[in-house]
């Protein structure tokens, strides 16, 4: 167990979380994480709820609280709600799981927001805003800051779309206040502009979601299922409900 002490939301957010799924939560430090920036990060498990933070940043940060509250969350919606989880095909590369397990977690980020902004957390960190700004400024500026995550343009591509979809669903879910609001709204009609292509898609996949009510399993599963279709995953993964 790392070692600092947890807040008594949270503490009191993740026992509920333990009675609810059956399922302890367990927080764990790793200098590796994935993507540049991440603080937390949701491993699945048949048997616990793994969270694993980030081992090199500060230990009271209510950030890191939040984004402990958010990834044990992604195994609350798992073990609780029944949310549904890919289950890779033999034929499944790396990069495909990568591809697909992001646009599970597009979809499941709104969900996983919401849930955790009824229980006195914010939606977002401090960070999303000033990241937000700083996109906007780079795509006013004819700078592409996507390209920069790897070397698979197809993931690069989802990431852009996920992040409009993350913008577009906390305007759609969510009551924002005015700055906020406005600062990223101002970022999806840029990104409009800017990304035509990658709009299109994120579009679609907007439609997708509207059209299916994610905050439901079997909605959140028909989303899921519509859009690994419509970008040619079905092949690639089942999707699964854990019993």
């Amino acid at each position: 167990m790392p070692d600092f002490k947890f807040s008594s939301k949270l503490q009191n957010y993740l026992k509920k979380i333990e009675i609810e799924t059956g399922k302890e939560v367990k927080v764990l430090e790793s200098p590796h994480l994935g993507l540049k920036g991440m603080w937390a990060a949701f491993r699945y498990h048949p048997k616990f709820i793994v969270v694993i933070i980030r081992s090199n940043i500060e230990k009271t940060n209510d950030d890191l609280e939040r984004s402990i509250a958010h990834e044990a969350t992604h195994g609350y919606i798992l073990f609780k709600k029944k949310y549904c989880r890919p289950d890779f095909t033999f034929t499944a590369e790396d990069n495909d799981k990568k591809d697909i397990q992001l646009l599970f977690t597009m979809i499941d980020d709104i969900v996983v927001n919401k849930i955790i902004s009824e229980y006195g957390f914010s939606p977002y960190g401090s960070e999303y805003i000033p990241a937000v700004m700083n996109e906007i400024e780079s795509m006013l500026a004819g700078v592409d800051i996507y390209r920069k995550f790897s070397d698979d343009l197809l993931f690069d591509d989802l990431l852009m779309i996920t992040r409009y979809i993350i913008a577009w669903g906390f305007l759609e879910y969510f009551e924002l206040d005015s700055s906020e609001y406005n600062v990223i709204k101002k970022f999806r009609d840029v990104f409009e502009y800017t990304y035509p292509l990658q709009y299109k898609i994120a579009n679609e996949i907007k439609q997708i979601i509207t059209l299916n009510n994610i905050f439901t399993s079997d909605g959140h599963c028909n989303a899921i299922e519509e859009i690994l279709k419509r970008l040619k995953f079905s092949n690639l993964v089942e999707i699964v409900n854990i019993n």
